[in-house]
């Protein structure tokens, strides 16, 4: 039997990438920010003028974690998000910034966002998430 998920396109992640960077320029925090498909995979990245350039991988370690997961990052106890990371060698991450981005009910991809801070990060992530769901609603 074939199962239809719902899954980012290039051009989602792109409206995504563009609604955070706007949100990110409007909180005046340059941002790193990554998309990518359910399988972790980068579809789209925004390196903002000013971001921090270490949190160029830990954008994108967010993104798969939350991606992997199928919810936000930043929510284990910290020795497991210790333990997650360097057992991952960076890969995966507890730390905040990354959500998933869930359409009817499954995963569909994951946005990371990084070099603010943790709360600035969210905000710019679910801004990302917002207008995929804006115009999926249109």
């Amino acid at each position: 039997m074939l199962n239809h998920r719902p899954e980012l396109t290039d051009t989602a992640a792109m409206l995504m990438v563009e609604a955070a960077r706007e949100h990110a320029l409007s909180l005046g925090v340059p941002q790193n920010i990554a998309v990518v498909d359910a399988g972790g995979r980068l579809l789209a990245f925004c390196r903002m003028q000013g971001a921090k350039f270490h949190s160029i991988e830990t954008s994108t370690a967010k993104a798969v974690t939350a991606a992997s997961i199928a919810a936000p990052t930043g929510g284990a106890p910290a020795d497991f998000g210790l333990m997650l990371g360097v057992t991952t060698q960076g890969q995966f991450t507890n730390l905040k910034g990354g959500l998933p981005v869930i359409i009817d009910g499954h995963l569909a991809g994951a946005i990371g966002v990084g070099s603010g801070s943790p709360d600035d990060d969210i905000a710019v992530a679910q801004a990302g998430i917002d207008a995929v769901m804006r115009a999926l609603a249109d």
